[in-house]
């Protein structure tokens, strides 16, 4: 006889996938809701400049930084962890990264499209106020 007062495996896994309670999965899994897409603006640079590694079909570590692909699944505060970091290093010059930059010159952004890309990530913090 089936002791009835067990929680059967299938109703563990939906409580520990998230998919019976969402907030119960664990911390640092990203949202279920889709967070804000990224603004025409900034699609345009990224699309030439990132894109050709951080997307889903990019390099394994490429995309796990920083995967576009996903970018809408990220929640707002990881967006805004991801975009002051891309502005970081597009600042110091670590990316589009050398190899690339020496292979490819026409995807390093241009002094003014990483300005864009400043008040972009500094538009986060607005956010929060």
């Amino acid at each position: 006889m089936k002791n009835s007062t067990r929680p059967s495996l299938s109703l563990l896994f939906l409580i520990f996938s998230g998919l019976l309670f969402p907030g119960f999965a664990g911390k640092g899994q990203e949202s279920t809701q889709e967070s804000p897409a990224l603004p025409e603006n900034i699609n345009k640079i990224v699309t030439v400049s990132c894109m050709p590694c951080h997307t889903s079909t990019g390099g394994m570590l490429s995309r796990g930084k920083l995967n576009f692909t996903e970018w809408t699944k990220y929640s707002t505060e990881t967006q805004k962890k991801k975009a002051a970091k891309m502005y970081s290093e597009l600042k110091k010059e670590a990316m589009p990264p050398k190899s690339a930059r020496e292979t490819r010159p026409e995807i390093i952004p241009t002094k003014d499209q990483i300005d864009i890309i400043k008040k972009w990530s500094e538009s986060f913090e607005s956010v929060d106020k």
